[in-house]
């Protein structure tokens, strides 16, 4: 039993818990709680080390440097393991992304009027699994999704969209991720959600897909990824195929969608939500 955790607690005025806990994923920590205006990270005593403050300050300090945030703070603490993953636990709630769809947690009830009920069990390094991003791309898919399509899903993570997309109709579903852990969380709510026929789910990057010509092509990432695949994405999405992305801050819309007008992507629309925007492209 770990008797022992250290809390890193990191609040910004602009959104950045997905950058941190892209960040932190990396070295170690082993659970996130996302809360409306602070990101609480845990760290097992064993594999805590006191600089990895220093690292997310210097972090955060350089994403103030580019203009992403301003303000923003770092703490610290010690906690006995009280359980922080029932608290977790219990940040997860059911959530309408529309009127006709619904994300849920196996381990909560959802009492609402929604056709499509999601259950997503998101592993801990993977935060709640309902972000803004996610919120954004599923209305997209909603409208773009009408039927019997061939879709590829770019960083899957959870599954989620993946999952979604074929409830929607997709006739099925090709999902990528390079990492590992996304993979085993994908699988497990993939075949949860009764879909595992439909989606073809492999680890790698989307240069590993051989595949072409996919009718719509959904990439829930970020602004750097997304400028740096553009090649990729538009190589494997049709002629009059559409293109959804997200992960994208609001300040950084224009850069991502000059890129991808310039390589031969019409945009249709932009939906905002906080400080995240999600764009629909057509081929």
């Amino acid at each position: 039993m770990k008797d022992k955790f250290f809390q890193l607690s990191v609040s910004a005025d602009k959104p950045v818990n997905d950058l941190v806990i892209g960040f932190l994923s990396d070295v170690g920590a082993e659970g996130f709680i996302e809360e409306e205006s602070e990101l609480k990270c845990y760290f097992a005593e064993s594999k805590w080390k006191p600089e990895y403050r220093t690292d997310v300050m210097r972090f955060l300090g350089h994403l103030k440097e580019e203009g992403k945030i301003g303000s923003f703070s770092v703490d610290v603490s010690e906690i006995m393991n009280q359980d922080w993953n029932t608290k977790w636990e219990e940040s997860i709630v059911p959530v309408d992304v529309t009127d006709n769809i619904a994300i849920k947690p196996s381990w909560k009830e959802y009492n609402g009027n929604a056709k499509i009920v999601i259950e997503i069990d998101p592993k801990m390094s993977f935060g709640t699994g309902h972000h803004e991003t996610t919120r954004m791309m599923i209305r997209l898919l909603e409208k773009h999704v009408r039927g019997g399509e061939k879709i590829l899903d770019v960083g899957t993570g959870t599954g989620v969209l993946a999952i979604a997309a074929v409830k929607l109709g997709a006739a099925r579903c090709v999902a990528v991720d390079r990492d590992e852990w996304s993979i085993e969380n994908s699988l497990e709510n993939i075949r949860k959600n009764g879909v595992a026929d439909k989606v073809n789910l492999s680890r790698g990057e989307v240069a590993s897909v051989a595949e072409e010509d996919f009718d719509l092509v959904v990439a829930n990432l970020n602004r750097n990824t997304l400028l740096y695949i553009e090649p990729e994405l538009r190589k494997r999405c049709r002629r009059g195929g559409i293109l959804l992305l997200a992960g994208i801050l609001t300040l950084d819309e224009r850069d991502v969608v000059d890129s991808y007008s310039k390589s031969g992507f019409t945009p249709l629309e932009t939906l905002h939500e906080a400080e995240w925007s999600a764009l629909a492209l057509r081929k």
